[in-house]
Parts: C-alpha cells; structure tokens; sequence
C-alpha cells in the first residue's frame, strides 16, 4: 500500500533574525507553509521573504490569518462580533494573496492560527463563517483544519474541501482534541516519540491520547511546529524517517 502525506508549518512569524534562519532552515523538509499574515506575528517584509524561498523549494504556500491579538501572538480567545470576525479574516486573506501574487506565487490554502483555529474547531458556527470567508474568496481553495473537528463539518456545510491536519509534536485529548498548550504533557519535544506518532496516524490511522485509547483519523497533513528550540533537527529526522518508511511527503491528498 501506497502512503502519503503532507508535512506543513506556520511560518513567517519570526521576530529576529536567528528566528528568520531558523525558519528558512526548516523549509527544505515541508511540502507546505502556512504564514502568517502579519496580524499575530510577521510584516511585509516576512511575508514576502517567507513566500520567496517556499516558491524556490517548491512548497506550497497557504494565510494563515489570526485573531488581532499581537501581544499574545494570537494565542488568546477572542469574541468578536461576526461582522469584525469576517473583515478581519478576510482583510488578512487577501493581503496574503496579493503578497503571493506579486511574489510570482499562488496561495493554495488556508490554515487560520492558534486561538482562532483552536476555537472553530469546537465552535461549528465559527468554523462555519471562517470557512464561508474562504469559499467566498476562493471556492477552490484548500482549507487545513483538525481533523475530526467542527473543521470537517463547517468544510462540508459551505462545499469547501478540507485537509484534515494532525500534529506530530502535539499530544491528544480523548475526542482527537489537542491536550491544551498549557498542560506540561501538551508538546513533545523527543523526535522519536513524535516519529511514532505520525508513523501511526499516516500508516493506521490511529492517534493514541493520554489516557491510553485509540482514535481514529484520517490526516492529510501533519504539522511541524517552526518556534521549538530544536526545530531543524525535528524536522529533518521525522522527514527522513518518513522517506524511510517509503511514506511519499507531497501535497495533501483529499481524504474525505
């Protein structure tokens, strides 16, 4: 049997420029970048760096639009009034496209960030009105969201297609949530573990949560977390890894 997946990151959210070569050293392995769109993290200048070097690798590029919450890099729950939910939303997709188009590239995706992502994937109503902004931008347009979440159902609802994304260096609730950033058990920091992990959910479809129980999912796309200390080497041991599996890391294939 033939395996594939897509390996994707947030990017251009760096602050510095050791952030900025961290980014850029971590490309290389990605079949797809989610960047930020300079609300959470980023400027023009990121933006249009970011999109430069993924067109040179060939990898694809997606917005990834955020809550206005840059002290917080957009990480904090917001409750917007749906009108400023859509303009902001909206407002940073189409900023990112033309960024990509005058860069010579295509946006091919969204993935919205943190809070924002997080939130809709339990709230169907927000999902639903974020994946309404895209569709009325694009109705081809790839949406990356959690898999097994709101995510799918708001997809289905407004007739986009969905890329269900799983997290290698993330751990899981029971229901295939996310255990919380704040929970000493959220991230996982040893690549071996992380390996294991995204062998399980590509191959069997599987992911493990904390109290031990299987769930099932069907990932299109997993997600390597740029901002970790140890990101380079994270990144190019779980690529590796998964070349020598015989796993194909290529754009994401439509599952559902």
């Amino acid at each position: 049997m033939m395996y594939r997946i897509d390996l994707n990151c947030d990017l251009g959210e760096y602050r510095s420029p050791f952030e900025e070569q961290k980014e850029i050293a971590v490309m290389p392995f990605l079949s797809s970048a989610n960047i930020a769109c300079g609300v959470h993290a980023g400027d023009d200048r990121a933006i249009r760096t970011t999109i430069r070097r993924a067109l040179e690798l060939g990898v694809r590029i997606g917005s990834h639009p955020s809550f206005p919450d840059r002290e917080n890099f957009g990480r904090k729950a917001m409750f917007l009034p749906e009108f400023k939910l859509r303009e902001v939303v909206c407002r940073q997709i189409e900023e990112f496209a033309n960024h990509a188009s005058a860069c010579g590239a295509t946006m091919t995706h969204v993935k919205a960030h943190g809070a924002l992502y997080n939130m809709a994937a339990i709230d169907l109503s927000l999902a639903t009105v974020i994946c309404e902004i895209i569709a009325n931008f694009d109705s081809e347009m790839l949406v990356f969201g959690l898999a097994n979440s709101q995510w799918v159902e708001a997809a289905n609802i407004t007739g986009l297609r969905i890329v269900e994304e799983a997290f290698s260096d993330r751990r899981y609730l029971s229901g295939s949530q996310l255990v919380p950033r704040a929970s000493q058990h959220a991230l996982i920091t040893d690549v071996a573990e992380a390996e294991q992990q995204v062998l399980k959910m590509v191959r069997q479809n599987l992911v493990t949560s904390l109290d031990g129980v299987d769930h099932c999912l069907l990932p299109g796309t997993v997600c390597i977390h740029g901002d970790s200390a140890d990101a380079y080497n994270f990144a190019k041991k779980l690529r590796s890894c998964l070349e020598l599996q015989g796993i194909q890391v290529l754009y994401p294939q439509i599952l559902r």
